[in-house]
């Protein structure tokens, strides 16, 4: 509390002061009993002094009376916040930051009764290594009255009377005002005979003061051995350079301090110069940069064991032996029993042997009848199965002569009907006749009538081509001419497209090149989609499954939706799908086929299905079409035309996949699932349509 008085009172104070050295000493004067801590602080107000520009160095001394002069007791580099602390105390707690160092020292004696000195050194612009100095003085009062000693009296015995109550095997020095404990587990220990364990404890804590600190190290030092153990912040426990063996050092330090952190050594066999003080030190920095060492000490005495230490070191030895003895003997008659029962095991186990030959005889007899008569049923088996295949070769036979009878009654009723027909026909046939003849004299007028015309048409030309070679640029002009008289023969589709080759490129009066198919179910067809040989890459995006891709002289093209949207907007189409897998060729038909506008994402609208392929493109009927840039599918999960590599109306995600990678297995392949299923791929593929009639 006086720390953080001075503290606050620096605080409140720093800006009345003048920039000086200050050294606070609280309280001046000590007294047994009475005093519970001194507080020596020197502070730097305003952040600096008179001459010192640059502050290296803040030191606190004491005075020394054997040597006449003060001894530095703690260190603080400024620049580096670097302390040392050249002297051990038995309770105390030093705490440091900016340009101020304090010493709170607990249960002060005598000898704490001195000057104190405040030390600052640094440089000027005109010298270097200047110091300041700043002193202050404690005295020391006792007290000898009768109240005093009865006071002193009284708190020996009730500090007895806890030590005899606490039933533990540590005895320990406890300071109240001391954050730390640092205890062992006795003062007296007997040399070479007795283990001693001395434990330094970090208590957690849920004091305000210590919410914001971090522990950083702890150690355990002897007062001429030097340190024993130290342990660090997220770093193992370390031992000293001397020989511990025989020792066991453990320790753990936790973070906020949310448990007892503790650094604990176990002696087993201790020496005569292991005797003396031992320190422990505590060192723990706040998040506002103040840093605080607490320190605690014990004092253990190694002595010679007596005469009758050792008699009881070797009754214990001769109690242990016996009992060892006793142990063995125990041993010994429970090996000599295990033998006996090993014994009696063995002749039930040579008794079990000989039954267990003489069922495994009986088992061999049973098993050998039951090969003859398994033998036996394998022949009646063998006598019925021949019955069986006589009574149905017998059944075959009735089953054969019944069908015949039944085909021969169906074809006589046949050859009836196609007499029937075969007269209906000719009756069809001779209508047809004459109203092919009656055709063929309106086509005869048609022609003369369209002779005309092309007559009076071409003398229409002539007359054009000779007005416009009388104007400039008539070259564009003329091709003008040649594209108009081109247009004049141009079909709506390839319906009537008559042709000696199978495919043919055609122009259509939409100004769209088309590959025709002039042969299939009477031709007619327009090729949209064509693979045969995997040159052309389908994997392709939305702009280019719109406005189309590929080459007719490759053979492997698709014209894109949007012109197929144009086309079956403009009439009735019926929709063909040819296909070839393993060498055979198979198709599939579908009427009325609808590809809708780009803004109804060239949604797909088929009807009735026909054909040998089987049906692999209804589930995808009134789907949107998919790209990988582009994915209109119902599953907002995964873009089916990503996951299988292609372009299609994909409904979670495919039955056909006609757009898949060429030639691959598995679901990512051109697959038409009731022939391929999922792992393999169609070698050829074209899908086509023809106006209706």
């Amino acid at each position: 509390m006086a720390f953080l008085l001075s503290l606050l009172l620096g605080v409140y104070l720093a800006p009345l002061a003048l920039s000086d050295l200050i050294i606070y000493v609280q309280p001046e004067v000590i007294s047994p009993v009475f005093t519970l801590q001194l507080v020596i602080n020197c502070s730097v107000t305003n952040n600096q002094v008179p001459n010192i520009d640059i502050i290296k160095s803040v030191s606190l001394s004491r005075y020394n009376e054997t040597i006449k002069d003060f001894y530095v007791l703690l260190s603080l580099d400024t620049q580096t916040f670097n302390l040392q602390q050249f002297v051990q105390f038995r309770h105390a707690q030093v705490s440091f930051g900016n340009l101020f160092l304090s010493l709170t020292v607990y249960n002060p004696v005598q000898s704490d009764a001195q000057a104190y000195r405040c030390n600052v050194d640094g440089d000027n612009s005109v010298l270097n290594n200047v110091s300041m100095k700043a002193k202050n003085g404690v005295r020391y009062e006792p007290n000898v009255t009768a109240l005093i000693e009865k006071i002193t009296r009284l708190m020996i015995s009730e500090e007895k009377e806890k030590c005899s109550s606490k039933n533990v095997g540590l005895s320990e020095y406890n300071n109240i005002r001391s954050k730390l404990h640092f205890v062992g587990s006795s003062e007296i220990v007997k040399e070479l005979i007795e283990p001693l364990t001395v434990k330094c404890s970090f208590p957690a804590s849920n004091d305000s003061y210590f919410q914001d600190s971090v522990l950083r190290s702890m150690y355990i030092l002897h007062e001429t051995n030097g340190v024993i153990a130290t342990i660090s912040r997220d770093q193992p426990v370390t031992e000293s350079g001397q020989n511990l063996s025989s020792n066991t050092i453990q320790g753990e330090l936790y973070h906020n301090l949310s448990k007892d952190s503790y650094l604990q050594v176990t002696w087993q066999n201790m020496n005569l110069s292991d005797s003396g003080k031992y320190f422990c030190g505590a060192h723990v920095n706040y998040l506002l940069g103040q840093k605080d060492r607490f320190q605690e000490q014990l004092v253990i005495s190694v002595q010679r064991p007596t005469f009758d230490d050792l008699v009881k070191v070797v009754y214990d030895l001769q109690r242990e032996v016996g009992e060892e003895k006793q142990r063995r003997e125990i041993s010994e008659r429970n090996v000599m029993n295990f033998h006996e029962e090993f014994k009696v095991h063995q002749k039930n186990m040579t008794i079990v042997k000989e039954e267990l030959k003489i069922n495994q005889q009986k088992i061999e007899n049973v098993k050998e009848d039951v090969k003859i008569n398994q033998q036996n049923i394998e022949n009646v088996k063998e006598d019925v199965n021949i019955n069986q295949q006589n009574i149905d070769n017998v059944q075959e036979d009735v089953k054969r002569n019944k069908k015949d009878v039944k085909i021969n009654q169906q074809n006589i009723e046949n050859n009836k009907k196609d007499v029937k027909i075969n007269q209906q026909n000719i009756e069809n046939f001779k209508e047809d006749v004459k109203i092919n003849q009656q055709n063929i004299e309106n086509v005869k007028e048609d022609l003369k009538i369209n002779q005309r015309n092309l007559t009076s048409l071409k003398e229409t030309i002539d007359l054009l081509q000779y007005n416009l070679s009388n104007y400039e640029g008539k070259t564009n002009y003329k091709s003008l001419l040649q594209e108009f008289q081109n247009t004049l023969y141009l079909p709506e589709s390839c319906r009537g497209i008559i042709h000696e080759k199978e495919r043919v490129v055609v122009t259509l009066a939409s100004w769209l090149k088309v590959l025709c198919d002039t042969k299939t179910d009477g031709g007619g067809w327009i090729i949209f989609q064509r693979r045969i040989n995997g040159k052309v890459d389908f994997y392709r995006g939305w702009k280019e499954y719109r406005d189309g891709f590929g080459d007719y002289d490759i053979g492997e093209f698709y014209l894109g939706n949007e012109n197929i949207f144009k086309l079956t907007s403009t009439g009735q189409y019926d929709l063909r799908i040819n296909l070839e897998f393993n060498n055979t060729k198979y198709f599939a038909q579908y009427k009325d086929i609808k590809v809708l506008s780009e803004t109804e994402k060239y949604k797909l609208k088929i009807g009735t299905y026909s054909g040998n392929a089987g049906d692999d493109l209804s589930p995808h009927n009134n789907m949107y079409f998919i790209t990988f840039d582009r994915d209109n599918d119902n599953d907002s999960t995964v873009n089916c035309a990503e996951r299988y590599s292609g372009a299609w109306w994909y409904k979670g995600c495919h039955d056909s996949n006609l757009n898949g990678q060429w030639g691959t297995l598995y679901a990512k392949a051109m697959n038409w699932y009731q022939l391929t299923r999922r792992s393999k791929s169609v070698s050829y593929s074209e899908m086509k349509i023809r106006e209706k009639k």
